[in-house]
């Protein structure tokens, strides 16, 4: 018995020299490696970036706390147009769909807070804190109302704006997230295994941080029916690459900032003055159709529209249909 105790013992030792090896050089030194492969990438892709950049007016604008970064187009002095991009993108999410959108509206697209070039000086990503920051960057604008159009965790934050603060609501377009509560057991996260995945800070932000294979894996063929090109692949991979957005992105999936029912239940059974406009592709694995057929039924002021022959970015996939249906719901609001 002794005996066994000891070997217990030792082996019990040896796995935790194991594991502060792990700790304190193993993972120390493949971040390092994985910095440097980093910064490569994007002196190489530079070119290809800058050219990218040029095409677009930017801004920034201290606001709460985050220094934001957006581009504009449009009228100047129309109704805003506010555009919210998923995971893992950025305000370029949205290139091809802007120069189809109406241009009596001032179009606003942000790198939303931890993304691309918005830095934040707080570790606060609880969803309604970023929603409220997000909304503080309208109020430095002087924007007291305006649309808002969501994709994938766009639509979580601009769903936390929308009901906190439905006053300062035009319309409201969300895209490619749950209007019900998903069920949270195994079939979810089959589904959305990041939901499980980045439960872990840790293991977050080490798969994030791989940006060239995160990217690749998330424009598979099964979740974007078209291909990106070699200059948006390098573009989406320049900017997700950038220092701290990988430890910034994966604190949006921890439990402490969560609130579902603020997503989907507050969404679906709301009493808002103006429309929402729930706005599904028609082949996204990660949100069947057979999630959203009780809309009609239930949702009495959602309207529920498909983008044909498109997966979970849509907004890649068929712009055009995506754009048509943003300017339709902003050009249905009585002035």
């Amino acid at each position: 018995m002794r005996k066994l105790i000891k070997i217990t013992a030792i082996a019990a030792a040896i796995f935790a020299l194991l594991l502060l090896w792990v700790a304190y050089v193993f993972v120390p030194a493949q971040a390092k490696k994985l910095h440097l492969r980093q910064a490569e990438f994007r002196e190489k892709a530079q070119g290809i970036h800058d050219l990218i950049d040029k095409q677009y007016h930017h801004y920034y604008r201290e606001a709460a706390g985050v220094r934001w970064h957006y581009v504009e187009t449009g009228n100047p002095k129309g109704e805003v147009i506010l555009l919210l991009h998923g995971l893992p993108e950025g305000y370029y999410s949205w290139h091809q769909v802007i120069p189809l959108l109406d241009t009596n509206y001032r179009i606003i697209a942000i790198d939303m807070k931890g993304y691309g070039r918005s830095t934040s000086g707080d570790d606060n990503y609880d969803w309604h804190h970023v929603g409220d920051q997000t909304l503080a960057l309208m109020d430095t604008l002087g924007i007291s109302k305006f649309h808002v159009v969501g994709h994938d965790w766009g639509t979580i934050i601009s769903s936390m704006m929308v009901g906190d603060h439905p006053e300062r609501i035009l319309s409201y377009v969300r895209m490619e997230a749950d209007i019900f509560k998903p069920d949270g057991g195994f079939k979810m996260y089959l589904l959305k295994p990041q939901f499980l995945l980045f439960k872990s800070e840790w293991l977050g932000n080490l798969l994030l941080s791989h940006t060239q294979w995160f990217i690749d894996k998330a424009y598979n063929h099964e979740r974007m029916l078209t291909k990106l090109t070699a200059d948006e692949r390098t573009y989406f991979i320049y900017e997700f690459s950038r220092p701290g957005v990988a430890a910034a992105v994966c604190k949006y999936f921890l439990d402490k900032n969560r609130d579902v029912d603020a997503l989907t239940t507050k969404i679906a059974f709301n009493n808002f003055p103006f429309p929402v406009l729930q706005l599904e592709a028609d082949s996204d694995p990660a949100q069947p159709k057979e999630i959203f057929a009780k809309v009609p039924e239930l949702c009495k002021n959602v309207k529920l529209k498909w983008v044909d022959h498109a997966s979970h970015f849509s907004n890649l996939d068929q712009p055009q249909q995506v754009a048509d249906a943003i300017n339709e719901e902003v050009r249905s609001v009585k002035k």
